[in-house]
């Protein structure tokens, strides 16, 4: 492998590495506003960033390791096996605080942190994933474009999570907390099954 290909995939793994902490972040901020806030979708958005986070650093280790040309390390799948079951159980987590949230009624508490958390995940991931994309396509690698489409598509989970606090605190009403997380299960156990489903995310040199 060239110098150049070198470069942008240990930019890549960069980017990898400060996504974890973004995710890591979003973790705190989600889990704690979501307990405080009794709000299903906050906690099931911050669990599944915490996943996120270890994902993103179990991806890093494994760019740095093909980074030079060793050999693929088993390991790493037993690893991205671990966090697709991961996904999996925050999935399944979000489905039933959701439907328990709705069928307990009540509306969680107002939280304009938890807006502004949404907010910025929405303006930040989608610029990490379309560089993250672009490295991908300087590099050659359909495992790491798939790795940046994977990165991207959690801006969808942004989303759910403005418009249903947006629901329960800008238009007051109580059932757009559960109805938020109820819609962001089947997106997070895709993730769980497509990472489960896969044997490696795939080489990360040169074809």
């Amino acid at each position: 492998m060239s110098d150049e290909p070198r470069v942008w995939i240990r930019q890549f793994l960069y980017l990898a590495i400060l996504t974890g902490f973004v995710n890591l972040m979003q973790a705190t901020a989600g889990i704690t506003l979501g307990m405080a806030a009794s709000s299903p979708v906050l906690l099931a958005f911050g669990l599944d960033a915490f996943i996120g986070a270890t994902r993103e650093f179990v991806l890093a280790r494994r760019i740095a390791s093909h980074g030079t040309a060793e050999e693929r390390d088993p390991a790493d799948r037993v690893l991205f096996r671990a966090v697709g079951g991961g996904y999996l159980l925050v999935g399944v987590a979000a489905l039933v605080a959701g439907i328990s949230a709705l069928w307990r009624g009540g509306r969680p508490g107002s939280t304009l942190l938890g807006v502004t958390l949404a907010a910025v995940s929405m303006l930040m991931i989608p610029i990490i994933g379309s560089y993250m994309k672009s490295l991908a396509m300087e590099v050659g690698s359909a495992a790491l474009k798939e790795a940046a489409v994977f990165t991207f598509g959690n801006s969808y989970l942004s989303m759910v999570l403005l418009i249903g606090l947006l629901i329960n605190v800008g238009m007051e009403r109580w059932w757009g907390d559960g109805v938020a997380a109820i819609v962001m299960s089947p997106f997070i156990v895709q993730k769980g099954i497509q990472i489960v489903m896969e044997a490696s995310p795939g080489e990360f040199e040169e074809p």
